[in-house]
């Protein structure tokens, strides 16, 4: 037996509904046997002539010091060593941590989390390993424009889309109804609290409902959780935690299989550095072999993480005031959302704005009669703002996040001028 069907087996016995989402990609894919793996069984020997990185001799690297003296605090072999494949185990360890803290209790089991070049190369995982021609994406519309280049050009996948909002709220109905036509055949649902572009983080009632609704689906489907704006929350009520938690704790492994992406770039607001993570909900049993898929992928595309975004990342989960500092960005970013909001409910004249609550993001609904790109053009021609367009639902986006709080009202004055 080949060791990709040795880890199909694993995969088809302790989570069948992974394995029959498996792309044909990701039925082949295992990691191989070559310099990563066989440098890792001679990790500790006394002489270790494996792996081809320049180091003192013992182990060490020797970086410039052009480039060690830019880092003083940093471990070196973190920063200037090869990174394994899957990541740094200290590294992965502390944001697990990190994460089950922000999980507030859960019980649901999740493999540890493994490092990727941002929290993009997870979303690709996911389309590498579970999408091809027969499956179809659900997601909503508007949503991230990257996920019909990975799931729909990169993989070939069909998609099936519902309106994001109903209303005042998330659109639960359209989720459900769109789930209804695809019973037994193979799924990804996607699903990004807060979201971008919406700037919407379902309520708590909305958790409940959504993950009912895919939780209860027939299958087989995968449920990719993406995690990039977690935990920038600016109202009451809203989703606690990641609802991976949530669905982990509800899926029924011959139907439904739970992933979730996150990393570093929002969360620690780190947006340069790539450094992301992915983990599957299952058992300890399909740890090792899903671990595998992940890192055949990685290897035979962009290679091991970066070093030094790591060693910096790790430096930080080990700080004590790293909490503080990000509740204080937070604070920050919902002192602008709540500008925002009100000069949009001060007479914001022919503008129409969707529910937002979180996230970076809010989006604002144009006059029929006008088009979202040419008063995108307009606002940079006329009145020097920058904004994007949404032409799936004729409205903007305002990345109110990188915006200062004293200059949202006059961005709200030249959006109404715009539109006239």
């Amino acid at each position: 037996m080949s060791e990709a069907k040795r880890l199909n087996a694993i995969l088809e016995r302790e989570t069948p509904a992974l394995a029959a989402c498996l792309s044909p990609l990701g039925r082949r894919a295992a990691f191989p046997q070559g310099i990563p793996a066989q440098s890792g069984e001679a990790k500790g020997t006394e002489i270790n002539a494996t792996v081809g990185q320049i180091t003192d001799g013992n182990g060490r690297p020797l970086p410039l010091e052009a480039l060690a003296e830019l880092v003083p605090g940093l471990d070196e072999k973190t920063a200037f060593l090869y990174s394994p494949q899957e990541g740094h185990a200290d590294l992965r360890n502390a944001w697990a941590r990190r994460q089950h803290q922000l999980a507030l209790g859960s019980t649901a089991w999740a493999t540890t989390p493994i490092t990727l070049h941002g929290l993009t190369q997870g979303v690709s995982m996911v389309a590498d390993l579970f999408a091809d021609e027969d499956t179809t994406v659900v997601m909503p519309t508007p949503t991230w424009e990257n996920y019909d280049l990975l799931f729909g050009m990169r993989a070939g996948a069909q998609f099936a889309t519902y309106d994001f909002f109903d209303g005042d709220g998330f659109n639960v109905q359209g989720l459900a109804d769109t789930l209804k036509g695809l019973a037994g055949k193979k799924t990804v649902i996607v699903l990004t609290f807060p979201g971008n572009p919406s700037g919407y983080a379902p309520t708590e009632a909305e958790v409940d409902a959504i993950v009912d609704v895919v939780s209860s689906h027939a299958g087989p489907a995968v449920a990719l959780v993406d995690d990039a704006y977690q935990g920038l929350l600016y109202e009451s009520g809203l989703l606690k935690r990641s609802m991976f938690w949530d669905l982990a704790e509800k899926a029924d492994p011959e139907r439904l299989a739970v992933i979730k992406v996150d990393g570093t770039t929002k969360e620690l607001l780190f947006f340069p550095g790539r450094v992301g993570f992915i983990r599957f909900h299952g058992t300890s049993e399909m740890a090792a072999a899903i671990t595998s898929k992940v890192k055949f992928v990685g290897r035979g595309s962009v290679g091991g993480p970066p070093g030094p975004s790591q060693a910096l990342v790790l430096a930080a989960l080990r700080n004590p005031k790293l909490e503080d500092q990000v509740a204080e960005r937070v604070a920050l970013l919902g002192r602008r959302y709540r500008a925002l909001k009100d000069a949009l409910a001060d007479g914001a004249g022919r503008l129409d704005p969707y529910p937002f609550n979180s996230g970076c993001f809010a989006l604002v609904g144009l006059p029929d009669d006008l088009d979202a790109h040419e008063v995108r053009k307009k606002l940079i021609s006329d009145f020097s703002v920058g904004t994007i367009a949404i032409p799936e639902i004729n409205a903007l986006r305002v990345a109110y996040c990188s915006i200062a709080e004293e200059t949202v009202p006059e961005l709200v004055s030249r959006l109404v001028k715009a539109v006239g």
